[in-house]
């Protein structure tokens, strides 16, 4: 082989590796091209986002105060220690952070999310100080301030309020929390979590430039957060405190209302709970003491406990019975003590029987006897119909979360949940509030105050208004007129009679006398529900038996009974009888609201807040 042969051998790699280094080239001059100029705005973006940093603020929520200004719900500074999760100098800043404070472990579960995570809440200020001094030291930890929600009420009042908590998994995902992001605090029962929409606010945020140690520079700029709006209720707090106080360590609930618009005046259910021990995340020992407490102090008895009414249900089966002209007012009938119906022996609560007595007597003394035989006259289909005619087996529509039905029986019912036809014997027992009839507190309350109105029903509120931050005078509101969402067309005659019959039961001798009031005319019937089968007492007086076994006790009235301005509903479980245990409260609660009225009409005026 020649010179020249070897020379264009050579030549022809060349060209090859001139080829390939200019591909390279063209390929780097493109990507460069691509980034400086293609993708300018994306990699400005993530280049800004290394050194410039959202803070979000939170905001405080709304105020919740009573019907006369009072501060139920307000928020209290706090301190959280936060913690970056992203960077190299994580484990040397909790590292540094555990010399400084106590951190819970639980919260220090890896991987820690990119963002603040809170690793400590409600952090004492001398450990805030010590934090302060040494944040040079501690790269991607922060203190941030929170206002924090407090009930200055305690127990009082707390199924209504409700409570706040973290935010979930699942109601992240709900469109009821729009806006909320994660580690928000959000209501969660009551009215916090009813109106959280009106309550949260809207966060604030700070632009900030860190160092490359996560460290804070300099400030950008700064959106404060906006308050929460702030919300007036119905609830009038003073006769809340006295209607709780006047049931003491009993259990139960309690429902008053203003029969001419539905505003809620008390709703109380006992055993209560402080809502201030659920404002912060770290005290589950507390949360689980109370949610496992076998007095179930979290359930709001008011709308969620399902009673069997006893003989406040013979109010509607009075209406049944007038309506359908099954007995007329004057009609008399027999009492001894005991009724045989269907081959059965059916008692009355008086075993020497009440005599010949009408509608009205049978009322006022809540005679057993009297509404077995009219029981028997009635079809269970009639009783029902007139049942959910005035409200009951359903939701009343109250503003509150989770409220529940009720039952009101009929033999569709029987053969679709318990696949057995209906029996006469039955009827008899639904005549008397017994048997598989159930209903909630609210629905009681609801059903006085529809009596005392002669047929206006209301949807029971206690949402009254939103109040802007800078309002500093709260409306009062006292004799608010309003239009009812439906009648219930009964004839004169029936209103007539139930009604004369309730006022008989409070001021002639009957059954609710504890209720009776000096100056004021109160109408009202006791109910008294047996809880356990008779095999089970063995004929043991009420005030014997162990306390399980001991009967629920139950009040509804309303006042003046011409015109009445408040009607409520009373259920002290095992509480024994009507008369004696849940009326005697109703009178409480029915005297302090007098009292309150006249002092306001003396006084001409009444005190409001101003926030």
């Amino acid at each position: 082989m020649n010179i020249y042969e070897d020379l264009r051998l050579y030549k022809g790699r060349l060209t090859w590796v001139r080829l390939i280094i200019l591909s390279l080239f063209f390929g780097l001059s493109l990507r460069y091209w691509q980034l400086q100029v293609g993708q300018t705005t994306t990699y400005s973006r993530l280049a800004e986002a290394n050194h410039v940093r959202p803070v979000l603020e939170p905001a405080p929520r709304g105020l919740i105060l009573d019907r006369w200004g009072q501060v139920l719900a307000e928020n209290r500074p706090t301190f959280n220690l936060t913690i970056d999760g992203r960077g190299d100098n994580l484990d040397k800043t909790l590292l540094a952070l555990d010399r400084l404070t106590e951190i819970p472990k639980e919260n220090l579960k890896r991987p820690l999310p990119q963002g603040p995570a809170i690793i400590k809440q409600d952090i004492p200020l001398d450990e805030v100080a010590r934090i302060q001094s040494r944040q040079r030291e501690l790269p991607g930890a922060r203190i941030q301030f929170v206002p924090l929600r407090t009930y200055p009420m305690g127990y009082h009042a707390a199924h209504v309020l409700g409570s706040v908590g973290r935010i979930t998994s699942e109601q992240y995902k709900q469109s009821s929390f729009k806006g909320a992001l994660v580690n928000d605090y959000v209501g969660q029962s009551g009215i916090e979590r009813r109106y959280n929409n009106y309550l949260m606010g809207r966060k604030g945020t700070k632009r900030v430039v860190v160092n490359s140690r996560g460290g804070w520079e300099r400030i950008l700029d700064d959106v404060p957060p906006i308050w929460g709006e702030s919300v007036q209720l119905s609830i009038d707090f003073e006769l809340q405190r006295i209607a709780e106080e006047a049931f003491g360590v009993k259990a139960g609930a309690i429902v008053v209302l203003d029969p001419r618009n539905g505003q809620v005046l008390v709703l109380g259910s006992f055993p209560s709970y402080d809502p201030n021990l659920f404002a912060l995340q770290g005290k589950g020992e507390q949360w689980t003491a109370v949610s496992v407490d076998p007095s179930t102090p979290l359930q709001n008895r008011a709308i969620q406990g399902r009673y069997a009414p006893g003989s406040l249900f013979k109010v509607v089966v009075a209406a049944a019975a007038l309506e359908q002209e099954v007995v007329k007012p004057e009609t008399k009938l027999l009492c001894t003590g005991s009724v045989s119906l269907y081959g059965n022996t059916f008692r009355c609560h008086r075993a020497r029987g009440h005599g010949s007595i009408n509608m009205e007597e049978a009322l006022a003394h809540s005679c057993n006897s009297y509404f077995y035989q009219i029981g028997a006259k009635l079809q269970i289909e009639v009783i029902a119909q007139y049942a959910r005619t005035l409200g009951l087996g359903l939701p009343t529509g109250i503003d509150l979360p989770y409220e529940v039905s009720g039952l009101i029986p009929d033999p569709d019912w029987k053969r679709r949940v318990r696949h057995a036809p209906w029996y006469p014997g039955e009827t008899i027992s639904v005549a008397v509030g017994q048997g598989s009839v159930l209903v909630t507190a609210v629905q009681m309350a609801q059903l006085a105050a529809v009596v005392g109105s002669k047929g206006n029903v209301y949807t029971p509120r206690i949402f009254l208004q939103k109040l802007q931050p800078e309002t500093s005078l709260v409306p009062l509101y006292d004799d608010v007129f309003m239009t009812p969402i439906r009648r219930v067309e009964l004839t004169e005659v029936t209103w007539q009679t139930i009604q004369r019959g309730m006022q008989r039961a409070v001021n002639d001798g009957g059954t609710a006398g504890r209720a009776r009031l000096h100056g004021v005319s109160v109408s009202g019937k006791t109910g008294t529900v047996q809880v356990a089968s008779r095999s089970r007492i063995l004929e043991v007086l009420d005030e014997n038996r162990p306390q399980e076994l001991r009967n629920h006790a139950w009040f509804i009235g309303f006042a003046p009974s011409s015109d009445p301005e408040i009607a409520l509903a009373v259920l002290v479980e095992h509480g024994g009888g009507g008369g004696q245990a849940a009326a005697p409260i109703g009178e409480k609660v029915l005297k302090a609201f007098f009292k309150a009225k006249n002092e306001r009409n003396r006084d001409g005026s009444a005190v409001v807040a101003e926030y």
